[in-house]
């Protein structure tokens, strides 16, 4: 969520700039890159919503809580990427390059592009300090600073070279080679927040680290199934299918069980023991499940949903 933060407030002030300097010189990249730093804002400002509204815990309409929906806010922010940034970006620059309009490039233009560098290449750093696998929020900051740096290279790279041939059509092409870019990380992030929104599969690393420490429960005698998704970078959801230990398990119980065979003496007795018995088996089956759910959380501390069923 830091980074985030300090995304939204370094392409709100940079955004400012652009447009400032872009209306008054009627630079296209300069327009593009501006466009870029609104979408770049409004697309964090939705991912900042989606980390808010992910740590809300769970209720009875929403028993696991409501930690994929950062990746619908993502999805979101990476469709608005695609339609608005990219779309509206290549749509100036082709607009400029019709029109043959000359650009007035001055002091100014070169201070906000400085400028620009230095808060982008701040949030980019602190979004690579805060990457970690399956947060895409902080994927979008990282990907969009990088294009925001790129693009922003481009565009120097354009408006030099339209000051020194005088050739317009330079700073048009800059402004549509940023929205192709743009287009590039909007297809990535779409297709990240989708992988997840269809629960994505936990890394094997993890799911291994799962296996085994179920594995080392005295009661389990194999695992038949397992299945751990993401449901958050920070927590994961686990389903296994395992085989009991009939002998430690009617272990646990010898002592009950051999006072209740005592009492038996005709087969009315025995089915009453049966019966009895069988009832006994449930509880304790239930009780040693619950008992490894709660072990397998307290160890493995990124678990927050387990649920072990016998096969």
């Amino acid at each position: 969520m830091h980074s985030v933060k300090i995304a939204i407030t370094a392409n709100t002030i940079v955004c400012i700039l652009k447009f400032l300097v872009g209306l008054l010189g009627g630079s296209a990249s300069m327009i593009a890159e501006a466009i870029h730093s609104v979408a770049d804002t409004a697309n964090q400002a939705l991912l900042l919503i989606g980390l808010i509204r992910s740590k809300i815990g769970p209720s009875k309409e929403y028993p696991f809580g409501r930690g994929q929906e950062r990746f619908v806010w993502g999805l979101i922010s990476a469709c608005g990427i695609f339609f608005v940034g990219a779309g509206v970006t290549i749509y100036h620059g082709i607009s400029s390059l019709l029109h043959e309009r000359m650009p007035e490039i001055n002091k100014w233009t070169y201070l906000v592009l400085a400028v620009s560098f230095l808060a982008e290449g701040y949030s980019f750093y602190v979004a690579y300090r805060h990457q970690r696998k399956g947060d895409t929020a902080n994927l979008a900051v990282l990907l969009e600073d990088g294009a925001a740096i790129f693009s922003l290279f481009l565009a120097t790279t354009a408006i030099i070279l339209t000051k020194v041939t005088g050739q317009y059509y330079w700073d048009s092409m800059g402004s549509i080679v940023v929205g192709i870019i743009l287009a590039v990380i909007a297809i990535i992030l779409i297709k990240e927040n989708l992988e997840y929104l269809i629960e994505k599969a936990s890394p094997e690393e993890l799911q291994e680290e799962v296996r085994k420490q179920i594995a080392s429960f005295p009661l389990v005698e194999e695992i038949k199934d397992i299945r751990m998704i993401v449901i958050t970078p920070d927590s994961h959801y686990v389903r296994a299918e395992v085989e009991l230990n009939g002998y430690l398990l009617v272990k646990e119980m010898e002592a009950s069980l051999r006072d209740d065979f005592e009492t038996v003496h005709d087969f009315g007795d025995f089915l009453q023991f049966c019966s009895a018995f069988a009832n006994r088996v449930t509880r304790t089956v239930g009780a040693k499940i619950d008992e490894m759910e709660e072990t397998l959380m307290k160890k493995i501390t990124y678990l927050k949903h387990v649920d072990i069923k016998p096969s």
